[in-house]
């Protein structure tokens, strides 16, 4: 994968601090309104190790700012490190870790000095008490060259059965873990309790009141059994891998994963939830906006009030939220890669005022990248969105229909991968097959024009061009169809100087079907094969598709709703046009 190169992001909203908290609205200089953008620069990273495939490099900082980079290494079980006390800059000579240290990234950074990190599983407590467990701890001093090896006992009096078949007793999730002003930390975990469904977790805090010598549960962060989004495709397990953070305001704010399964990429969003009261009690959880996915979430709240967020499953990212984790954006990408190439569990921490780095895999192994984010005025608040349509031997389009719909990162369409992902996780982790060619990778999912959405439209003029005027600066989907021509989709970013955006359609055409069960109600998040080609429905029954020349007179169709068992699989084959023009029927079971 190349390089991350320095870029610059662009800030939806204008926010101001008032008293140390977060406030948005807008300002006009001059006769004229002004935004805030985010300047995100991702410095050079520094290689660690050529293992692409991992799950266990975290990172931590001590009180003093030294930041260590732990990671594993091919053809050995100890975990390595390295320290940088120039904010993730540099990096010094590579050091052999804890024969503890199995990976995890949560930890806690001590005011008073030193760095505590949990390792290994937790276990009942040897005298057999109810509710009582004991954890290993690492203990670093300060300078992150010395450790020492401790036990704390933790009570979690309604940890319950074993959960999704391997989830036997409370996990520590995440992190990282968060010291209050008392001076008590709260840790993040998850576990199924004493009368939950053995197919959920559930998300809860932890807290330690002697500076991680022993640990009691506090309070539950996320109990949520029932799907809250069951037109989503993907596989629900309830709340899990939380991850806190407190806000400029003093608010927390966590995020949750809630989809189980591994294969790519029918998946639930994170979750995100918040607390006024230091974690006794949370807000419902609502799904990332624009969808986050799926796993292995860290956040980090810099001093100018940016939260960060570090994901992956698919690829590996970065975005930011300039409202207290209600919406995101800007987001950073390391890699497209999917399951089985790439786990999607890495790790972010905060370094600086404005500073963190971030450590994770791409397709040439383990690194660590440093970042830093900034806030600048800028003018206008608006500019105009501009472009044209073209065909492949560059004449104009007249009459392209043109929409500009809300942003989204997630990627639900590809094209079925003749190897497939139970093949391939079966390959060692430097065969060749392990990694998913570029052209199976989940692409930015395709949505049709309907009017039922209500965003903006246009249409070109005869020399195939097109204006959306004065439109907010931010992040956007421009969607482009055609009479004859394959319809085309991308994020854009719209700023200042933002740049034209030209579509040069292919030959082909635009493709919208429904699903419904009996009762003509519409099935969202159901999985259609059209040929080689999987999309999802969306929470209206319709799937999309756009197709390339040649188009097929017949298409082999196959429909489904993974991980649900309430519906059949239906395996037909039909014409084109009959496939845009009549409803399918779901059967249920």
């Amino acid at each position: 994968m190349a390089k991350p190169s320095p870029r610059r992001g662009l800030f939806l909203w204008t926010v101001a601090l008032w008293g140390g908290a977060v406030g948005i609205h807008s300002t006009v200089a001059g006769g004229e309104q002004e935004t805030e953008v985010l300047q995100i620069t991702v410095g050079d990273p520094t290689p660690l190790s050529d293992l692409v495939y991992q799950n266990t490099a975290n990172l931590m900082i001590s009180s003093g700012g030294v930041v260590a980079a732990f990671y594993p290494k091919p053809g050995t079980s100890r975990h390595f490190f390295r320290l940088s006390t120039d904010r993730g800059r540099t990096w010094s000579a590579e050091r052999e870790g804890p024969s503890e240290l199995g990976g995890g990234a949560d930890c806690g950074t001590l005011r008073g000095g030193g760095v505590i990190m949990p390792v290994g599983e937790m276990r009942a407590a040897a005298g057999g008490q109810a509710g009582w467990y004991e954890q290993k701890f690492l203990r670093f001093t300060d300078d992150m060259k010395n450790w020492q090896v401790e036990q704390a006992p933790t009570y979690v009096p309604d940890a319950g059965p074993v959960a999704l078949d391997h989830i036997v007793f409370p996990t520590w999730a995440k992190g990282k873990m968060v010291q209050l002003p008392s001076g008590d930390l709260l840790a993040p975990a998850y576990s199924a309790f004493k009368g939950d469904s053995s197919r959920r977790l559930r998300a809860y805090l932890l807290r330690s009141q002697d500076l991680g010598h022993s640990w009691h549960y506090f309070a539950t962060i996320v109990n949520q059994p029932e799907d809250p989004h069951p037109e989503l495709p993907g596989q629900y397990l309830g709340a899990c891998e939380p991850s806190i953070t407190l806000l400029a305001d003093g608010r927390m704010l966590a995020i949750v994963r809630t989809q189980y399964a591994h294969p790519p990429a029918e998946y639930k969003p994170l979750a995100v939830c918040w607390s006024s009261d230091q974690g006794k009690t949370w807000t419902k959880p609502t799904a990332t906006r624009p969808h986050l996915m799926c796993i292995s979430p860290t956040l980090a709240t810099l001093d100018n009030g940016v939260v960060a967020c570090q994901y992956g499953r698919p690829g590996f990212h970065v975005a930011f939220s300039l409202d207290s984790g209600r919406t995101w954006q800007d987001r950073i990408s390391f890699s497209r890669q999917i399951e089985p190439t790439l786990t999607g569990q890495f790790d972010l921490i905060k370094v600086g005022p404005h500073h963190l780095v971030v450590i994770g895999s791409d397709l040439e192994g383990t690194k660590v990248w440093p970042i830093s984010v900034e806030r600048r005025v800028a003018l206008p608040a608006r500019a105009a969105v501009t472009g044209r349509v073209l065909d492949g031997q560059g004449r104009p389009i007249a009459r392209a229909l043109v929409e500009r719909g809300v942003n989204r990162y997630s990627v639900d369409d590809w094209v079925v991968d003749p190897l497939g992902w139970g093949r391939r996780v079966r390959r060692g982790n430097n065969h060749p097959e392990r990694r998913v060619p570029a052209e199976y990778l989940p692409r930015l999912s395709y949505r049709s024009i309907q009017q039922l959405d209500g965003y903006p439209t246009t249409r070109t003029d005869d020399q195939g061009r097109y204006e959306f005027p004065a439109v907010d600066v931010g992040e956007f989907v421009l969607t482009v169809e055609a009479d004859g021509y394959a319809p085309q989709h991308r994020r854009i970013q719209v700023g200042p100087r933002s740049k034209s955006e030209e579509f040069v359609l292919k030959p082909g055409r635009r493709v919208r079907g429904r699903v419904v069960d009996p009762s003509g109600r519409p099935i969202g998040g159901l999985c259609v094969e059209l040929n080689a080609w999987h999309c999802h429905t969306d929470r209206r029954g319709y799937f999309h598709w756009s197709v390339g020349a040649p188009v097929p007179q017949r298409v082999t169709v196959r429909i489904l709703k993974k991980y649900n068992p309430r519906y059949e699989v239906l395996k037909t084959s039909l014409g084109i046009t009959q496939l845009a023009s009549e409803p399918m029927t779901l059967k249920r079971r």
